[in-house]
């Protein structure tokens, strides 16, 4: 009697685990796993295997908007069929960072500046700092109507502070970046053009030796501030296309 008690226990203690994300509405879990996979792909993967309602959520499109693949390389020389098609499936359903790959490789490697700017764009318009610091860039470095346009981008990177990012940090991942693929010299050489003086009388203050741009140094002068980023990132990108390290 006592073991037949405790089987029926066991037995429903089984049957709530298994049954318990059954009641919950399909939206609520597929909104709890795209927090969990844009904090974390693995966390993701254990989630699918925990339960079938989480495993049929993970195959909305809005998991892959949202998930993370920071941690994949940005050029994979090696790729699985699998690997792939999920990469492709981020890029088809707006991933930002995703985007934002496919962006710098059009432009700055593959010759298709048009295809590739107009990806970091939506990238950028999704609030992807680092596709908002390289259109920023191009913006300044092609001067002209494209200038003031640029200016305003990069200083709404300010706006990303609580994000915990800065300045050198999007410039130091888009050297990475640089420095893992080929770059087109055609591109590297002739533009983005590195930006000339805006020709402003002003009381900036001066950057420091080495060139860098830190928080508490930003002036009131946006002008003079973007000017000297987009000359550093001209720099790094025409070291990088004609093999400096």
């Amino acid at each position: 009697m006592v073991n037949r008690k405790k089987n029926m226990s066991t037995g429903i203690r089984k049957t709530s685990r298994h049954e318990f994300f059954k009641n919950f509405p399909k939206d609520l879990l597929t909104e709890v796993l795209a927090r969990v996979a844009s904090a974390s792909i693995s966390d993701l993967f254990t989630a699918k295997l925990s339960c079938k309602e989480f495993l049929e959520a993970a195959s909305e499109n809005y998991i892959f908007e949202h998930i993370t693949i920071e941690k994949l390389p940005v050029i994979p020389w090696t790729t699985s069929h699998g690997a792939s098609s999920f990469l492709a499936r981020c890029k088809e359903n707006g991933n930002p960072e995703a985007l934002f790959r496919q962006g710098m490789v059009e432009f700055f490697s593959s010759n298709r500046p048009e295809s590739g700017f107009q990806h970091l764009k939506n990238a950028a318009r999704k609030g992807h700092v680092e596709a908002i610091y390289t259109c920023g860039v191009i913006l300044v470095c092609h001067g002209g109507q494209f200038k003031q346009e640029g200016i305003e981008l990069l200083s709404s990177l300010k706006n990303y502070k609580s994000r915990h990012c800065s300045i050198k940090e999007c410039r130091d991942k888009i050297k990475e970046i640089l420095q893992s693929m080929w770059i087109d010299r055609r591109e590297a050489g002739i533009g983005p053009q590195e930006p000339k003086s805006h020709g402003r009388t002003c009381n900036c203050s001066k950057f420091n030796k080495r060139g860098w741009i830190d928080e508490e140094e930003y002036t009131t002068c946006d002008y003079c501030v973007w000017d000297h980023e987009a000359t550093l990132f001209c720099k790094i990108l025409r070291a990088r296309g004609f093999g400096i390290s």
